[in-house]
């Protein structure tokens, strides 16, 4: 399985993953920021290992980054520590990480029939990928 140490790219991966699975906000909401852009910010505050408010800081700093996922403003702290407590519930998580294993499964198939007669490097191969919540490690 491939890591990503680049901080634009997790969150523009984030951003896609919740867009795929997240459902739209109520009708009644400020619809200032999406679920979707809100939760490609939380990866990206357990990427950095930052606080909310250094991650705050951090998109202040790189505005870029907002552009990429669609942000008009950055969210105040308060509103990424309530998106946390909304957003990350386990029913969540697990539709996300079903959804990112898939994916992953489907370009390591699509890699593997570009080159056929290439072996894939060391460590590549998603067979050892487990889901905590469905296979116990014994």
């Amino acid at each position: 399985m491939e890591t990503c140490k680049s901080p634009r790219k997790v969150l523009n991966a984030a951003h896609a993953l919740a867009t795929a699975c997240l459902k739209a906000r109520s009708k009644f909401s400020r619809k200032d920021f999406t679920d979707a852009q809100l939760f490609a910010c939380l990866v990206l505050r357990e990427h950095q290992k930052k606080s909310y408010r250094g991650l705050v800081a951090l998109l202040e700093d790189v505005p870029d980054w907002c552009r990429d996922i669609g942000l008009k403003k950055v969210p105040d702290h308060n509103t990424l520590c309530r998106a946390f407590h909304r957003l990350v519930k386990p029913g969540v998580i697990e539709t996300m990480l079903d959804l990112s294993v898939r994916t992953a499964r489907q370009a390591h198939r699509r890699r593997k029939k570009k080159s056929p007669g290439q072996r894939p490097a060391r460590g590549v191969g998603l067979e050892h990928v487990r889901i905590a919540s469905r296979e116990p490690v014994f």
